[in-house]
């Protein structure tokens, strides 16, 4: 089943946002105003969820499909890709897969369970109970996950099956792919030096490309809180591309 996208703006450049965990392709949309009369913009909502729940046909999917999607979605065109949070591990998958289609990649706080010094306790924790979609729809909403209505979680726990799926596939098996394989600019966005220290380590002793953003005090959700940091994020990624 093909996905849906959206795609607009202008500009030579193909800039492709890829969302994270319990996320959607419209969460990019503050950004994606400050870039789309510079970029060509496209985003969507990964296999799974939201518009594209439906084409999860057989169920929920691992990561090694979200990178097909992706490759599929850029049908042999060249882009800059941006991942958010666990959408970066998209991004980072197809840099390695479909080198000659993208030309510089970000990845905004991803983390990675196999990255040596990475703490797994609490996603193994949710992975390993009875119920982990509603464990995992508990661990990233919060207190807001108590505020929700029936019909409000109901609608959510779709997207944290989805969740527990592409977690569950990146791990107990060997890495998904090296990363040293990555030839494409990479800028690694962080809110700040202490979160995520080991992967962004693990991608500067593997990866000769990659450069690390801050954006203070932007949280996990820069995309959303901070969209200019994101689109400064986004520009420095085609920087790097056109650099080449």
């Amino acid at each position: 089943m093909k996905l849906k996208v959206t795609e607009f703006g202008a500009g030579e450049q193909l800039v492709v946002f890829v969302h994270g965990a319990l996320g959607s392709g419209r969460s990019f949309d503050r950004v994606a105003a400050l870039l789309d009369d510079e970029f060509r913009i496209l985003y969507y909502d990964r296999r799974g969820y939201g518009e594209n729940a439906q084409a999860a046909v057989g169920g929920p999917v691992g990561v090694d499909t979200h990178i097909d999607d992706l490759i599929e979605i850029l049908d042999g065109r060249h882009a800059v890709v941006i991942g958010h949070s666990f959408g970066g591990l998209t991004t980072l998958g197809a840099a390695v897969r479909a080198p000659e289609l993208v030309d510089a990649l970000g990845a905004y706080e991803t983390s990675m369970a196999w990255s040596p010094g990475w703490d797994d306790t609490v996603m193994r924790g949710v992975l390993a109970g009875p119920d982990p979609a509603d464990a995992g729809l508990r661990l990233m909403l919060g207190e807001r996950y108590d505020r929700m209505d029936d019909d409000e979680r109901a609608r959510r726990l779709v997207d944290a099956a989805a969740f527990a799926a592409e977690e569950r596939s990146i791990r107990d098996r060997p890495p998904l792919y090296d990363v040293s394989e990555i030839r494409a600019p990479l800028v690694f966005g962080r809110s700040d030096p202490a979160v995520m220290p080991s992967v962004a380590a693990y991608l500067e002793e593997n990866v000769p490309t990659m450069e690390i953003m801050e954006l203070p005090g932007a949280g996990h959700h820069a995309h959303r809180s901070d969209p200019e940091g994101f689109a400064r994020l986004t520009r420095r990624a085609s920087e790097l591309a056109a650099s080449r």
